[in-house]
């Protein structure tokens, strides 16, 4: 159903595009009225089909049949009206007469919107037929069914790590609260919640607490009838009396008259009821009113995956399982393979590795235990080769930013209400992550999800049914991707993880493929638009040319390395952009403020040229769409230019003078949560909008006393002062204000005393303080109990404000509080070069390979890209550490890949210290002259230097140039830079 409705929803959006262009394509010519026709079939497909597919019967084949029609369907109307829109804005933009294309281009549309309508009115017809079929099949199936999933759990399957929730979950259940109490059990599929509701439910003691006990798996599909019988039954098994003398409870025709007969029967007694494996609220709510509230300790207990669900019905917090940590893994899949034997000392090293590749999830634990059980132990390696290759690139998190972006370009988002796609999008990732589909693993400061991923398990199952239904095509390009078959039934988006195109055809993707991401550095994507001309969707991680962008007419989203410069016949062509995102610079023409589809624009440094002044006032073309616009040069804070993007909610500038750029007009933007601003000292007004719920300055010199005008903003969370952003030696903040604020950061500024309590800052939870004079934090900070952690980066006064931290946390403690976690840090971002590798050893089948470089500091990694049978590779690959563990080496490690048997190889290792180098920068934060070597260090048995080196200050920057010797190998060279940037 997902693949019929992201098209059916894709269609609409693009159906709303051509009936409401940009000012700069109104001469885009269709037949309207067909168009509509079309817009309120695909409507109504939506809204009767897809949106209640559940109570249709969706796993008939019938109604399978029709979603692939309708996914068919609705896609060749789209590549139809998309790509009569690429061939009217090229001949509008042509010197040569295309009116021939144009005209059979004209006749193709209308055909084939016409014969989309006609299988959409079939496609009704039939769904209506079908639908009145499946429900007199159920009502007439129901009446002769029950559950027969409801058996009572016997016997024990092995669990670990969750025995804290089973004495929790049991005395939960015996309380001495006399009321009926429902208890929840929330966690993802397949970590292990029936098994524990299983134990809790035949151990003696919860046996012999209650009269009766039953148990009934839900799961999505069910009845009324269903679940009251399925109890029913239980209940009855083990009131064998009662079952002999009682009625039949498959002749009662009515709910209601189940319901009651389930009421009388638990009536007085002491019951425990378990509801496993729910779903949905609706099965709750269907026969809780025929639970009695006997006032003497009965209990419901439930599990489910959704924690919205297991807090809106619990009577206390749910029981949230989580994953199993590495020892735990361990001792579950011993458990699995050897019982209460122990494991052979000499299979312990694979048997651990293969536990952490499980990523702590007990079914795949389970699973492969089961796998290894009955494997000889000779082919142990061959299971942990395949768990590798299962998980190699699945150990991705990925930005929600990103990921909620990707949504809206596909046309995943279906518009509801006032409420923005990306609004929306974020509805449909909390519903995920309460789910326990998706995975949480950061937040941001502000305790919104920065970064998620999906596990591995569940990934793999994603895969299956995502290429089964050809929606998507993942691998490498060494699969020959070239070689899959030009059919109706080719997947029409492309997710690299490596590869080239070298040698491959250059032919266009029949059906047209509208996706393609690379998450592989330097991967070619030569050749790509000429591959791929209705391309929607294009996030790569290297440079893209421009005249490559240039033919992506009908490009949502553009995501790519290296600057860009668009003229006016450029950005002209581009009707459909939404997203536009480069890390370096973007050059944009005027024709910008004309593109009121345009949702998130970001570079590294971005030239944006003041709008043009309108024919009519009234004419003023709003960039309503535009939420992020981020980092501006040189911004122009004029009314102009606010008022053209007044739903802005992230913004970067970079400005000459405060006054000289009507910085007040910012309090304007009043939609406005997240602005990054670097501006020159100069005195002048600024207003700051009360939407702010994030604001970082750099080098604007506000005095400390008029702090006033960001302490004031009611709904500010995240603080940063960096580089002169605020100037002074004394700061005491007025009482009332930072009133909700969470985080503050200061550093590089001029403070030295620093004056406040509980009362200044009474949300506070994490304090950082960088480069300062300030010699003590105040001591009244002990009485701010929020407050969780203070970082100290590299200071002047180190040992005076770490000694005044630990003392704030000690004063802590002797209050009967939980202490303040004190921290030690470095700020800053360790920029590798790795250059290139010399004389390197071949694998261990003799062969080449192709080697590649993993640089790992605790739990970031990066990875250059692979370079093809060569053992003096040259890689030149800048990779970025942000904020490394000074505690923790750099690792370096070479793989050689395998394509033969899929696997990779470690050809050697080695490790530096980043600590020298950022000493050395510590030492001159004011810089020195370029080209001064600052230090040598020599190779010695405690590095893996192949030669001495020299730590240098270039353009601002600390460099330091290594050719590192590998270990654990007969031989072998890396050459790469380092270098630390603030």
């Amino acid at each position: 159903m997902g693949a019929a409705y992201a098209a059916l929803v894709s269609l609409t959006h693009t159906i709303d595009q051509i009936l409401n262009p940009p000012p700069h394509h109104q001469f885009i010519n269709f037949d309207r009225d067909r168009i509509n026709c079309l817009r309120k079939k695909a409507d109504f497909l939506i809204d009767y089909f897809l949106e209640n597919n559940s109570n249709t019967g969706g796993d008939h084949k019938e109604i399978e049949d029709l979603e692939t029609r309708i996914r068919f369907a609705a896609e060749g109307a789209e590549y139809i009206i998309e790509d009569n829109v690429m061939n009217q804005i090229l001949a509008a933009g042509s010197e040569v007469d295309r009116s021939v294309e144009t005209s059979t281009s004209n006749n193709l549309l209308s055909e084939g919107v016409r014969t989309t309508i006609q299988e959409f009115h079939t496609i009704e017809e039939e769904l209506v037929k079908i639908k009145k079929y499946v429900q007199a099949k159920i009502s007439i199936t129901t009446e002769a069914t029950s559950s027969s999933r409801a058996l009572l759990p016997i016997g024990e399957n092995t669990m670990v790590g969750f025995d804290d929730h089973l004495i929790q979950i049991m005395g939960a259940l015996s309380t001495d609260e006399s009321n009926i109490r429902v208890i929840s059990i929330v966690g993802m599929g397949g970590i292990g919640k029936t098994t524990l509701a299983t134990h809790v439910y035949n151990k003696p003691f919860i046996v012999q607490h209650f009269h009766v006990c039953a148990w009934f798996t839900v799961s999505q599909e069910y009845t009324e009838k269903e679940i009251l019988l399925g109890l029913l039954r239980q209940i009855n098994n083990t009131n064998r009396d009662e079952q002999e003398t009682g009625d039949g409870d498959d002749d009662y025709d009515d709910d209601d008259q189940l319901g009651n007969k389930l009421h009388k029967t638990l009536f007085g007694r002491k019951y425990l009821i378990v509801m496993d494996d729910m779903w949905d609220i609706k099965a709750w709510e269907m026969i809780k009113r025929f639970l009695p509230d006997n006032n003497n300790g009965s209990r419901i207990l439930v599990t489910t995956r959704l924690l919205r669900l297991a807090t809106d019905i619990g009577s206390c917090s749910p029981y949230q399982l989580n994953l199993l940590d590495e020892e735990q893994s361990w001792d579950l899949l011993s458990q699995k393979i050897y019982a209460e034997k122990c494991c052979p000392v000499e299979l312990e090293e694979i048997g651990r590795s293969i536990a952490k590749k499980c990523r702590g999830l007990p079914l795949a634990l389970a699973v492969i235990g089961g796998v290894l059980a009955k494997s000889k132990t000779e082919n142990w390696k061959y299971v942990e080769e395949d768990v590798t290759s299962a998980v190699r690139n699945q150990d991705f998190d990925i930005q929600v930013s990103r990921l909620i972006r990707l949504w809206v370009a596909e046309g995943f988002i279906r518009k509801c209400g006032h409420k923005s796609l990306e609004e929306i999008g974020e509805e449909y990732l909390k519903n995920l992550i309460d789910r326990n589909l998706i995975l949480v693993d950061k937040l941001e400061l502000t305790g919104e999800v920065k970064t998620c991923h999906i596990h591995d398990l569940l990934s793999d199952l994603c895969r299956i049914e995502a290429q089964k239904d050809n929606f998507i095509l993942i691998g490498e390009l060494y699969n020959h991707l070239d070689m899959l078959p030009n059919t109706e039934t080719r997947p029409t988006r492309l997710s690299i993880n490596g590869g080239k195109w070298k040698g491959m055809k250059r032919t266009p993707y029949r059906p047209p493929t509208r996706s393609f991401l690379s998450f592989s550095s330097r991967d070619s994507t030569d050749y790509t638009a000429r591959r791929f001309p209705l391309l929607r969707v294009l996030d790569v991680v290297e440079k893209y040319p421009k005249d490559e962008i240039l033919q992506l007419i009908n490009s949502r989203y553009v995501s790519c390395t290296g600057s860009i410069s668009m003229s006016s016949s450029i950005l002209s062509r581009l009707w459909s952009l939404q997203t536009l995102v480069v890390d370096r610079e973007v050059i944009l023409p005027s024709e910008i403020w004309q593109m009121p589809q345009l949702r998130h624009v970001e570079g590294d440094s971005i030239i944006l040229p003041d709008p043009p002044p309108p024919d009519d006032v009234h004419k003023i073309i709003l960039l309503e769409n535009l939420q992020t616009l981020s980092t501006v040069e040189d911004f122009k804070c004029t009314e102009a230019v606010i008022k053209r993007i007044p739903n802005l909610k992230k913004l970067g500038i970079v400005c000459g003078t405060i006054g000289s750029n009507c910085l007040r007009n910012l309090g304007l933007l009043h939609k406005l949560k997240v602005l990054t601003m670097l501006c020159s000292p100069c005195g002048g007004e600024i207003v700051f909008p009360n939407s702010l719920k994030e604001l970082r300055l750099y080098g604007c010199k506000i005095p400390w006393e008029e702090m006033s005008i960001i302490g004031s903003l009611p709904n500010l969370e995240v603080l940063v002062f960096f580089g002169n952003a605020a100037t002074g030696q004394k700061w005491i903040p007025n009482e009332r204000e930072f009133t909700r604020l969470k985080y503050l950061w200061i550093n590089q500024c001029e403070l030295e005393i620093w004056e406040a309590d509980n009362t200044h800052f009474p949300c506070l939870e994490i304090l950082r303080l960088g480069y300062l004079n300030l010699k003590e934090i105040p001591s009244e900070f002990t009485e701010i109990l929020p407050l969780q952690k203070i970082c100290v980066d590299y200071n002047r006064n180190n040992d005076l404000i770490l000694a005044s931290a630990n003392e704030i946390s000690e004063q802590r403690e002797n209050l009967g509080y939980d202490g303040i976690q004190v921290l030690n840090t470095t700020f800053g971002v360790l920029k590798i070069l790795v250059k290139r590798g010399i004389n390197l050893a071949v694998g261990g089948d003799g062969h080449i390979g192709d080697p590649y470089v993993v640089i790992t500091n605790g739990n970031q990694k990066v990875e250059t890209h692979v370079v093809a049978n060569d053992v003096n590779p040259e890689w030149d690959d800048d990779l970025t550490i942000w904020h490394p563990n000074q505690s923790h080496p750099i690792s370096l490690t070479v793989f050689v890949r395998n394509k033969l048997r899929n696997v990779d190889e470690k050809i050697g290792e080695a490790e530096f210290d980043i600590g020298p180098l950022v000493e050395a920068a510590n030492m001159y934060p004011n810089g020195l002259p370029n080209g001064t070597i600052i230090t040598r260090i020599l190779p010695s048995s405690s590095n893996c230097l192949a030669k001495e080196s020299f730590i240098i200050w270039i353009n601002g920057i600390v460099l330091l140039d290594m050719r590192l010797t590998l270990k654990n190998i007969d031989r072998g060279e890396i050459e790469l830079r380092i270098g630390w940037v603030f």
